[in-house]
């Protein structure tokens, strides 16, 4: 059975990293019975993550047709006869709808369909509005990241159970795990950072919340580490934003820099209007590192009790939050315990093995 993996989308954000991890995950577990074929991305390196976005994990084809414009329909078909594909993994809803192949597709979350004001331009957003139900609609299976999506697709879209799954992401422990103290140190002297921050990492985009953040933070915490956003990615939230003495803009940061940088915060900060999963505060867990999470979409199953999860508009709720595990260490202690217990339940191979049986399922019945 031979799977096709849209890649393409890898140097966004969150599905950049999903893209990585199970492309990963699907190469480690060697299913005898399955072949992988990644579709890589022939455009530059302009996307989100320009050249910090991950390499190729495995096998692939470059698709030079760009992601949702209207060239893929007729390139992703063509794709798909030539490579033999048995089953096709939309990674995104950018999927091919006129092909015979079946497609098992990932929603990540609803944000930018239910309210399109959260897509990053008009067009963008017109553009979910239509796109998104035909996706959902074409798909011979779903698979939603966190049970909060899934609960969304089943109430916005009528989706039932025979085409629906949960599937949790995974995190790669290799890679995402406590460093020592000599690293650390390494990343502080390289970013210029002092010696205890709070980090955030992620965009900037305006359901990100970071205006909530942003107010409650108080001179006496810890300077704030932005990993992810610009300064004029900044410079555009509504204010108030936190003096420039006490946050530190890094822009985009390589993988190879981050878990020393989440080691290293006193805690990862997420103070989203809403997530799909919440990749990040696994990661940080995986690392070692305490979180504090709103309770926006899918946050507050993701992190369960491994975490502080707090209201997303409540300043004051939000600094006293700060305040409680910067100024106590048993605090700190119990959250580094609870969310090395919560990453270890997540794993990419795991996820894979459960791809593969929703691939077998929909090429089964095609």
């Amino acid at each position: 059975m031979r799977i096709t993996l849209d890649a393409r989308n890898v140097g966004l954000p969150g599905i950049g990293r999903f893209i990585t991890g199970l492309w990963g995950g699907l190469d480690a577990v060697d299913a005898v019975d399955t072949d992988v074929v990644g579709l890589w991305p022939g455009a530059a390196t302009r996307d989100w993550l320009g050249a910090h976005r991950s390499p190729p994990a495995g096998r692939h084809v470059v698709v030079r047709a760009r992601p949702f414009f209207p060239s893929e329909q007729a390139a992703l078909p063509r794709t798909l006869r030539r490579l033999g594909s048995d089953v096709h993994h939309a990674t995104h809803f950018n999927l091919p709808y006129v092909t015979s192949v079946p497609i098992v597709l990932t929603v990540h979350d609803l944000i930018a369909y239910l309210d399109p004001s959260k897509a990053r331009s008009r067009a963008a957003g017109a553009y979910y509005r239509a796109a998104f139900p035909r996706a959902v609609r074409r798909a011979d299976a779903i698979v939603a990241v966190s049970p909060f999506t899934a609960r969304q697709l089943r109430e916005v879209f009528g989706v039932g159970d025979d085409r629906l799954r949960v599937i949790e992401s995974g995190v790669d422990r290799t890679h995402w795990r406590p460093r020592p103290d000599a690293e650390v140190t390494a990343v502080r002297a390289r970013f210029g950072l002092p010696s205890e921050y709070l980090l955030y990492v992620g965009t900037a985009k305006p359901h990100k919340n970071l205006a909530t953040l942003f107010a409650a933070h108080r001179p006496h915490h810890p300077p704030l580490v932005l990993a992810g956003p610009t300064e004029d990615e900044v410079a555009l939230l509504d204010p108030p934003v936190v003096p420039a003495n006490r946050r530190v803009v890094l822009g985009r940061v390589p993988d190879a820099a981050l878990p020393a940088l989440y080691s290293g915060a006193r805690a990862l900060v997420l103070p989203s209007l809403h997530e799909g999963f919440g990749l990040t505060a696994i990661e940080a867990m995986a690392c070692g590192t305490p979180v504090i999470v709103s309770d926006g979409g899918a946050l507050p199953e993701t992190v369960g009790d491994a975490g502080l999860v707090v209201d997303a508009l409540d300043t004051d709720a939000w600094a006293a939050a700060l305040d409680r595990v910067c100024g106590d260490s048993a605090v700190r202690a119990e959250l580094v315990a609870a969310g090395a217990r919560r990453a270890a339940a997540l794993a990419w191979p795991d996820c894979a093995r459960r791809y593969l049986d929703v691939y077998r399922s929909v090429a089964v019945a095609a």
